[in-house]
């Protein structure tokens, strides 16, 4: 039975030799010796796919291991291992013993240092808050003195003044400023925060704090002989006021001296 010539083709290829031989070999009716060398290996898919992982895992293996030496001589390290693991360890010591340093030292360092780091971010925080309550400060002051009537015998910031001492005192609650008498929130019958804007006015009337004097020039009252108040251009200005008076830059004062001149001033800088 003859074979096909695809078949007699895939013979020749997987045995490297020629068709030709194959061929006149089965034509042949006597026994004939077909050379094919003995060193000739023939893998399935498999042992190909095996032979493959096995040879990356080498070279893998072999490159990790020419990468160590190579760092090894380069940093004139005293290390015989082959792993990175070895070589990152022996790099580690040589850097302590270079420096000179104990471990526990290097670490007392890096702890004074965090302890100088937590210092400067605690004095940036206390900073930051002071400078929220100058603006928070100067916020408030501002709604509260457009809540103070026109006709007052006194300046607002005087009136808010007189009310704090009478036990009242202004704050955010919720967003959204209310007035506190005592240490509770001023409510109307149904339990509901009374405006400012009522509480103050209420208050100017019943102090009788209304009729403000005709004359302009007269100061309060009409006398004239008052001293006139300084006025300010600018927050610098303020400041170097309420330094020349020692007084404090973060109380309820100077916020009330900053809103007033801005009030005043519409050129003001705060500045």
């Amino acid at each position: 039975m003859a074979l096909k010539k695809e078949a007699i083709a895939l013979i020749a290829k997987l045995t490297k030799t020629k068709v030709e031989d194959i061929e006149t070999a089965l034509k042949d009716d006597k026994e004939v010796d077909l050379p094919i060398d003995e060193k000739l290996t023939v893998f399935s898919e498999d042992e190909v796919t095996t032979l493959k992982d096995n040879e990356f895992k080498r070279g893998k293996v072999s490159s990790v291991e020419i990468a160590v030496k190579d760092v090894k001589e380069k940093l004139k390290l005293d290390f015989t291992g082959k792993t990175i693991d070895g070589l990152v360890e022996a790099v580690q010591k040589k850097a302590v013993e270079e420096a000179k340093i104990s471990p526990d030292k290097k670490v007392t360092e890096l702890q004074e240092k965090v302890t100088t780091l937590q210092a400067t971010v605690t004095d940036q925080e206390k900073k930051l808050a002071e400078k929220e309550t100058e603006v928070s400060g100067v916020k408030i002051n501002g709604e509260l003195f457009k809540s103070v009537p026109a006709d007052t015998t006194l300046e607002p910031d005087e009136v808010i003044g007189i009310m704090k001492m009478k036990g009242y005192d202004f704050k955010m609650d919720e967003g959204k400023l209310v007035v506190t008498k005592d240490g509770k929130i001023v409510q109307d019958k149904v339990a509901n925060p009374l405006p400012v804007k009522q509480v103050i006015e209420e208050f100017v009337k019943e102090k009788k704090l209304n009729g403000k004097s005709a004359d302009p020039e007269g100061g309060r009252g009409g006398g004239g002989g008052g001293k006139a108040p300084v006025k300010f251009s600018k927050l610098s200005e303020i400041k170097a006021h309420f330094n020349e008076q020692k007084k404090s830059l973060l109380g309820a004062e100077f916020s009330e001296a900053v809103t007033k001149a801005a009030a005043e001033n519409k050129e003001f800088v705060m500045d």
